[in-house]
């Protein structure tokens, strides 16, 4: 009697250890999440990847910019504009074998009378460059097609792009109007994509008055800043600079921090189901 008065009390505490082991036993469900949760993983590295190697294809970006920020124009007067290309290409020499210039205009205040290429695609190997332009005067958009015959590794460097001709039209009011080439597309001899930036460039529409009555042309030639060293910088190297202190890193950035959210929510859901968290 003695000994099943003993056995008694112990069973209760056998039971309530066996019910703690099977509550901290990995389930089925928990084994799916993370699963799952590994998946999620993988497919969030794989994105990164995905994301980045474009970017990664080429050093940096392709600019494009004008010597000058403004150009002034009275109605009906002409000038012409020096297009200049920064680029290094890709890893692995592997640079620029054709572009398309586009510039895009206002056609109710501007008109590009001509386009014409520079040297910029001769550098490099020795080669034939090849160019066919189009003006559509009615869409306000110039287009000069270049391409490289044999490739021959392609152009890398910093020069002039292309030249066009501008003019005012002749009842152009006043004021300021955007000449962009930010629709630009460069291609890479190993056909990665490569992202276009094109630095601000304003004409400006001088009125009659306000030109003959004050001497507005030596104030508008001296355009150029001068950094803490004393040299002085030109537009691209303004582009230049601001692309170099954060456009590069920022698909990564992004990414990354998306990654990183997706595995804290996945972290967060599987502790709630193995009951380490309410």
């Amino acid at each position: 009697m003695s000994g099943s008065s003993l056995a008694v009390p112990h069973r209760p505490r056998l039971l309530l250890h066996r019910s703690r082991l099977t509550s901290t036993r990995p389930s089925r469900s928990t084994a799916s999440v993370w699963v799952v949760s590994s998946l999620l993983l993988v497919v969030s590295l794989l994105g990164i990847v995905t994301a980045v190697g474009p970017a990664a294809g080429a050093d940096q970006v392709a600019i494009l910019s004008t010597d000058e920020d403004d150009h002034y124009l009275e109605p009906g007067e002409s000038t012409t504009i020096d297009v200049d290309l920064f680029a290094e290409g890709g890893h692995d020499d592997d640079g620029v074998v054709a572009l398309e210039f586009v510039a895009e205009y206002d056609p109710d205040v501007l008109e590009i009378t001509d386009i014409e290429r520079g040297p910029w695609l001769e550098q490099g190997t020795e080669t034939t460059v090849h160019a066919e332009g189009t003006l559509a005067h009615d869409e306000g958009t110039a287009l000069l097609e270049q391409w490289r015959d044999p490739v021959a590794g392609g152009a890398t460097g910093l020069d002039t792009v292309a030249t066009v001709t501008v003019t005012a039209h002749p009842d152009a009011p006043a004021g300021e109007t955007a000449l962009e080439f930010g629709e630009t597309d460069i291609e890479l001899e190993s056909e990665w994509p490569v992202p276009v930036v094109d630095g601000p460039t304003t004409v400006v529409i001088e009125d009659d008055e306000a030109v003959n009555g004050e001497s507005q042309s030596a104030d508008a030639a001296d355009t150029d800043t001068t950094d803490a060293g004393g040299s002085e910088r030109g537009p691209v190297s303004d582009v230049m600079a601001a692309v170099s202190e954060g456009y590069g890193s920022l698909l990564v950035t992004v990414f990354i921090g998306l990654s990183l959210a997706v595995l804290c929510a996945l972290v967060v859901v599987v502790a709630r189901r193995t009951g380490r968290i309410s």
